[in-house]
């Protein structure tokens, strides 16, 4: 049975009464799958048979002189058919007997391939595809173009029995956004990728027809872990070796049953490979775009070199901004600036660079000293109070942009949101921009990660991106966000916006948000709404169709997609927010508290997640064999036990304390021994619980991923560790039982 298919739209299942009938429209369902949803497709009444019992029935046809990216899309064809045949076809200039596959150039003697192409338009990464009688075309305007023809190709591909083979059809494609991608932030988890890591992320970027790839490079926050300030820079500067962050990471390993303590600096930092990276982004389409933040985020700078740095009234330097009057400060940023062009970017063809400039704001936690000092970015020097605060942003911006492109760099991103918010987004700054030549070089990234999607303005005459989040908080409790990511898309399609990224950091478990966001910055147009979406991905996810491939997310989503305050409810069982205050030293005792005291609501949320989980692991487990990537099956499995051992973990603490304080009340010592006995046995069960997650992570979570989950997890198993051999010190001797009490007490 053949699909009739355009646009986007699928065939539907229920209609379908014949039980055979209905199983060849879920398989030819399945198989149809396609991300991004290309914008025209006609599926023709014919299979083409590619390979057959471990023999290549195809050749790939390439011009002598095709073009890198040409014989990369070939390769990718080779590959998927020798992944599914176990049979890699030969490639030449000429054709063989069986079909022959033309990809590029050659493929314009096709006759149709040519029309599909027509049909596609003008855009540079447009591509026809013609799957037809005994050969199939790739045909770009660009290489781009054809590399992803041949992406489209590589999922169209299916086994049936021993052979492999591939639907007819005419496909004409092209995005709706120009650029589209990943910004990857400096933050734990990436300043640990090896070149190995960025490159498979790049490989994925490139399978989902991304261009994009912006890279953090230096960026600070305030004083969380240890006391320390978070700051990360990513590059080594040779003229500048003061300017590093060593990192230390304590975490306890389930697996080795120790704790383990890590000192590193980023490994792109170390081994200095970020010009390796930009290249190989290079040569699969994708463009590298590093961020260098300030003058807010930025606390490394000012420490470093106090001379730069904002002063206060009485002239001291402070921790945190730039004084934006002292040519120095200016010296020094663009000195940096200079080495990352000079190494990195203009070697290897690139003149995109991100310069930053949000959250410009009074922070506390900049003070290592004094974490709950307020500090101000802004500087109170003499030259500095002779102007605004927008006038010295406004010749920051000019000047710093200027530069910029006096190195060649012709795109220059921007963070809205703080220009927005002291109102300098205005027809006067944008003039002014156009006066100092930079006006056609600036793009403003529009960011919002919470409702409402944020609206691109259409008439202020700059050049824009969207940037949601598709997942960044990977230590935390996993996010559904694709309802962050749907509606920002939409608007800014129809605000004319050229660019969507969304703001990240790289981990697997957010699979189903990078391919929302590919669906949609490829395909405005005629793709499916998000829940026609949220289908599609679930049966390629699965390889299964129907109820049996949406049940499991619809148990997930109603977990993870929830409203605010249960998201807040739930990220507060973790460490990590508690660790930007106070808090930090009473964590978890402090949530025990609050559980204790008004647990009601909380503990009822909670025990609701948990049976939607449970429920969603029994689907997850029941499709993992049948799954295209079991591998991928596992993470999500990962992410319904961390939360369901969490709460069980914070169920075990408050029945281990319920039956000690209750064991304490008793008279007899026999009573209270056994109660003890009972309370300890619990306790441990809820370690035992917690452990088999945290090994189950070093399992299943990458490995630049797992220090910063474990550590924030480290700190609740050190309270459970804590509360339990307390219990048990108590049960087994009467003078123990006091700093049991005293344990209690404090939770009180």
């Amino acid at each position: 049975m053949r699909l009739g298919r355009r646009g986007g739209r699928q065939a539907s299942v229920t209609a379908v009464h014949n039980p055979g009938a209905r199983r060849q429209l879920e398989e030819a369902l399945v198989r149809a799958l396609i991300f991004p949803q290309p914008q025209n497709v006609q599926w023709l009444s014919e299979e083409l048979v590619l390979a057959e019992s471990g023999q290549a029935l195809c050749r790939i046809v390439l011009a002598e002189n095709a073009e890198p990216l040409e014989r990369l899309a070939a390769a990718v064809v080779a590959d998927a058919i020798a992944k599914l045949g176990e049979a890699r076809p030969e490639m030449g200039t000429d054709a063989g007997g069986g079909v022959s596959i033309y990809v590029g150039g050659c493929a314009r003697q096709r006759e149709g391939a040519e029309c599909a192409l027509r049909d596609a338009g003008q855009h540079p990464e447009a591509y026809g595809l013609l799957a037809q009688g005994d050969s199939i075309a790739l045909l770009g305007n660009t290489p781009a173009g054809t590399f992803y023809a041949a992406q489209t190709l590589r999922q169209m591909l299916y086994k049936e029995g021993d052979s492999v083979r591939v639907d007819g059809a005419v496909i004409s494609d092209w995005p709706d956004f120009r650029y589209r991608g990943l910004y990857i932030e400096s933050k734990w988890g990436p300043d640990l990728m090896s070149l190995q890591d960025w490159k498979d992320c790049i490989d994925y970027m490139a399978a989902l027809k991304f261009n994009s790839l912006g890279i953090g490079v230096y960026a600070c926050w305030c004083v969380q872990y240890e006391g320390k300030r978070t700051e990360f820079s990513m590059l080594p500067y040779p003229e500048h070796p003061e300017l590093q962050t060593p990192k230390t990471i304590k975490y306890y390993s389930a697996k080795q049953q120790q704790w383990q303590s890590l000192t590193y600096l980023p490994r792109m930092f170390e081994e200095d490979f970020f010009g390796e990276v930009v290249a190989y982004a290079k040569s699969r389409n994708v463009i590298v775009r590093p961020q260098f933040n300030g003058p807010g985020h930025t606390t490394l700078i000012p420490h470093t070199h106090p001379e730069v740095a904002a002063k206060d009234e009485a002239g001291r330097p402070q921790v945190y901004g730039y004084c934006l009057s002292n040519p120095k400060t200016y010296e020094l940023i663009f000195e940096l600036w200079d080495s990352i062009i000079d190494r990195y970017l203009a070697p290897n063809g690139i003149d995109w660079f991100h310069m930053g400039l949000d959250e410009i704001y009074n922070i506390t936690g900049a003070d290592e000293e004094n974490p709950e000092r307020v500090v101000d970015p802004w500087c109170k020097c003499p030259a500095c109070r002779e102007k605004s605060r927008n006038e010295l942003l406004q010749d920051y911006v000019i000047r710093a942009t200027q530069h910029l492109v006096g190195k060649g760099i012709n795109n220059i991103t921007i963070w809205n949101d703080h220009l927005a918010s002291v109102g300098m987004l205005t027809p006067e700054f944008v003039a002014s921009l156009e006066q100092a030549g930079v006006r056609d070089k600036v793009v403003l990234q529009w960011w919002r990660y919470d409702e409402p999607a944020l609206e691109i303005p259409q008439d202020l005459g700059l050049r824009a991106w969207t940037t949601p989040m598709p997942g960044y908080w990977f230590w935390l409790f996993y996010e559904d966000l694709t309802s962050n990511i749907y509606p920002h898309l939409a608007l800014a399609h129809r605000a004319g916006a050229e660019g969507a990224d969304a703001y990240a950091t790289f981990d697997p478990a957010f699979d189903r948000n990078y391919y929302c966001l590919a669906e949609y910055s490829w395909n405005q147009a005629t793709v499916e709404d998000i829940y026609e979406f949220k289908s599609k991905y679930a049966r390629k996810l699965t390889g299964a169709s129907g109820f049996e491939a949406v049940e499991a997310f619809e148990k997930f989503d109603q977990a993870y997609g929830s409203v605010p305050w249960v998201r807040g409810a739930l990220d507060m069982l973790l460490f990590y927010w508690h660790s930007y205050s106070r808090a930090r030293s009473q964590y978890p005792g402090n949530v025990v508290k609050s559980l204790l005291h008004d647990s009601m609501r909380l503990r009822n949320t909670y025990h609701g997640m948990r049976t939607h989980l449970s429920r969603a692991s029994h689907f997850f487990e029941a499709c993992r064999a049948k799954a295209p990537d079991p591998g991928l099956i596992d993470q999500y499995l990962w992410e319904c036990e961390r939360l369901v051992a969490v709460v069980d973990t914070y169920e075990a603490i408050l029945a281990a304390i319920r039956k000690s304080q209750e064991a304490l009340a008793a008279a007899e010592p026999e009573a209270r021994a056994q109660g003890l006995r009972a309370a300890a046995q619990v306790v441990s069960e809820g370690l035992s619980r917690l452990d088999a997650m945290m090994a189950r992570a070093e399992d299943v979570k990458k490995a630049y991923l797992l220090p910063q989950i474990l550590r924030d997890l480290s700190r609740l198993r050190g309270f459970v560790t804590e509360l339990a051999a307390a219990v048990h010190a108590a049960a087994d001797s009467q003078a123990a039982v006091g700093r049991l009490e005293k344990l209690l007490a404090d939770l009180s």
